[in-house]
């Protein structure tokens, strides 16, 4: 059921975002400046805790568990994925769309 509500959501982010995104110029933007946070956001997140690991000569699956608790790799990382699926969503669009 979990994987279910999961889907549904992520599906209805990445609606949302494409037809957003298709009617607003400016909201697309918006939408790109937010990727462009979130994606800083999570990959120096994952970063730190591969250098943590490695600092501390930890083993990486205990060191796993501290990032997924970290509030700023799980909101942009959800935020990614409707994201991502929406600009690739968009891309035919974009390609064999009207000029």
């Amino acid at each position: 059921m979990m994987m279910v509500m999961i889907g549904a959501a992520l599906a209805a982010g990445t609606v949302f975002i494409a037809w957003i995104s298709k009617w607003s110029r400016y909201a697309c933007r918006i939408f790109d400046g937010l990727a462009v946070a979130a994606s800083f956001l999570f990959f120096v997140t994952a970063a730190d805790a591969v250098a943590g690991t490695l600092v501390h000569d930890t083993v990486f699956v205990t060191e796993v568990h501290r990032v997924f608790k970290n509030p700023a790799f799980l909101l942009s990382g959800a935020y990614l994925g409707p994201y991502a699926l929406a600009r690739i969503a968009m891309l035919p669009v974009h390609l064999f769309g009207p000029k």
